[in-house]
């Protein structure tokens, strides 16, 4: 298998273009283009950004639902030369205000189902119609393409080291960090993953995840970079999504935890799918940790597959993979490092640790990003320098991991109190300034609940200002009202008084967290 070293997804679009331009690129439903279809497209897409105003380094968001269309529009941004704002179409308005308003966003492309909200949370925002559907006439959006021929061919004025993107990613306190990723680090982590995934030209990759995050839309940066095509499906019923497997014959399947969990859910599948599952040859997984039962789960109906388990972060992509045959020997391993990746685990002094020894993983090497979007002391506290690589930044996880005599990492628990539930990274404090708000509410806080069918709930310990109980119901539907679904507590307590730390009278996460755990837990929770 060939593969051709780009450094941008410009050059990206144009390489796939020329070396598979007639073959089938993007499958949305009964749509299917080809990689000359997929580039001319998205050069029409940049073409009518600039005529919207669009300049090199401008950002613009794309809120879309998943289809063919929002494939196109980031193409088309980043052909533009613009920064790629991806923006979650499940956020509510605080969220979406947020990004819009940090990132200095010049525009928005997006569809009907969600062009209300967003005028709604930030009117002052122009916006772009990214769909090839009819137009809601009562909105009046301006279309994203038009039928002239685009002037000449893309702007390509990006190189490598340009940020490409900004992926809001919850930081560990206050609101969701812009992680900005560079033209390089997309096409370094789609030629790493391609590699010790195999993938080429003959492969059908199927795209349940969505397009708004590193993991999913590596998929794409994948399809371009080795021909493969990329067949998209939303998630809804297990039983059409194992329809669309068999039909669409897909071989690489890209899953995470609250995946599988929805695929096998037992109230949603009656029965195992009887579907002719298998030319699936590989599926990975990423986003949290997999059960022997999910496991099991995935031989039982994909019987040619390997399973790769990877562990990532945004702030650099992709860290570690285990190896199939490695899967049944460690378990609960995150494997070793990816390649062009080195892995660390450091104490606090910045000494290596031996093997069972704690320390915090830090990656250096491939896929480190250039650090938080206007947020200069997050960025220095998250990407450091060490003496022994002078000039280079590496990023410092957070995450607490242990490694074996033959260097496999097991994961031990986060520094921080990060919250991660179905795939998501939740900040515990964007939970508590929502749910401070709701007038009986005096003090609270979010711990995380381990679970391993979606990573960990959200569990939220309040106060209430009065004598008279909270009512529960309403707090409840105050917080949906306001937060994503994925935010959205599981579980609802009431103290009278919080637990605090020596040092400075601080609320006591970690004693909360441990009554969390023995609340929920029981005889039969194995599994959690």
């Amino acid at each position: 298998m060939r593969i051709f070293t780009v450094s941008t997804v410009g050059a990206l679009v144009d390489s796939a273009a020329q070396q598979y331009g007639p073959r089938p690129a993007l499958q949305d439903g009964a749509l299917s283009l080809t990689f000359d279809e997929l580039r001319e497209r998205a050069v029409r897409t940049a073409a009518a950004l600039g005529r919207a105003g669009v300049r090199r380094g401008d950002r613009v968001g794309v809120c879309m639902a998943k289809s063919a269309d929002q494939a196109i529009a980031v193409l088309g941004v980043l052909l533009a030369d613009a920064i790629l704002v991806p923006v979650l179409p499940k956020l509510k308005r605080e969220g979406v205000a947020h990004i819009v308003r940090d990132s200095g966003m010049r525009l928005m492309i997006t569809d009907e189902a969600r062009a209300r909200e967003v005028i709604e949370a930030v009117p002052e925002l122009p916006l772009l119609y990214g769909s090839e559907a009819d137009v809601d006439p009562s909105l009046i959006l301006p279309r994203l393409r038009g039928s002239e021929s685009p002037d000449g061919g893309r702007a390509g004025a990006s190189i490598g080291p340009d940020v490409a993107a900004i992926i809001y990613s919850s930081g560990s306190t206050g609101r969701p960090k812009g992680i900005m990723v560079t033209h390089r680090n997309i096409t370094d982590g789609a030629r790493i993953t391609a590699q010790y995934l195999g993938v080429g030209p003959d492969d059908r990759i199927g795209s349940l995840l969505s397009l708004n995050f590193d993991y999913g839309l590596n998929q794409l940066w994948q399809a371009l970079l080795t021909g493969a095509c990329l067949c998209l499906h939303e998630l809804v019923f297990p039983a059409d999504a194992f329809r669309f497997l068999h039909e669409q014959r897909i071989t690489v399947l890209p899953v995470m935890p609250v995946i599988i969990t929805r695929l096998f859910d037992p109230r949603l599948l009656r029965r195992r799918p009887s579907y002719d599952l298998s030319a699936v040859r590989c599926v990975s997984t990423s986003g949290g940790a997999v059960s022997q039962r999910m496991i099991d789960d995935l031989a039982g109906v994909f019987p040619a597959a390997e399973v790769f388990l990877m562990y990532g972060l945004t702030e650099a992509f992709r860290s570690t993979y285990l190896e199939p045959d490695q899967l049944a020997k460690r378990p609960n391993s995150i494997g070793r490092a990816i390649p062009d990746v080195e892995i660390l685990v450091l104490d606090e002094d910045l000494r290596e640790v031996g093997p069972g020894e704690r320390g915090e993983l830090v990656h250096r090497g491939g896929c480190v990003s250039k650090g938080y979007w206007n947020a200069p002391e997050a960025t220095a506290a998250r990407f450091r320098s060490l003496p022994q690589f002078p000039g280079e930044r590496v990023v410092f996880s957070g995450d607490i991991v242990t490694r074996d005599e033959e260097g496999y990492l097991y994961f031990v628990g986060r520094r921080d109190a990060m919250i991660k539930t179905s795939g998501y990274r939740v900040s515990p404090t964007e939970v508590e300034e929502i749910a401070a708000g709701f007038p009986a509410v005096e003090t609270c806080t979010a711990v995380g609940v381990r679970n391993i069918e979606i990573g960990e709930d959200i569990a939220l310990f309040y106060s209430s200002t009065g004598a008279e109980p909270v009512d529960e119901e309403a707090l409840r539907s105050f917080l949906k009202d306001r937060l994503p679904s994925h935010m959205v507590p599981r579980y609802l307590w009431r103290r009278d008084a919080f637990p605090v730390t020596g040092n400075g009278g601080k609320i006591d996460r970690q004693e909360l967290a441990a009554e969390a755990a023995m609340l929920v837990s029981g005889p039969g929770d194995e599994d959690r």
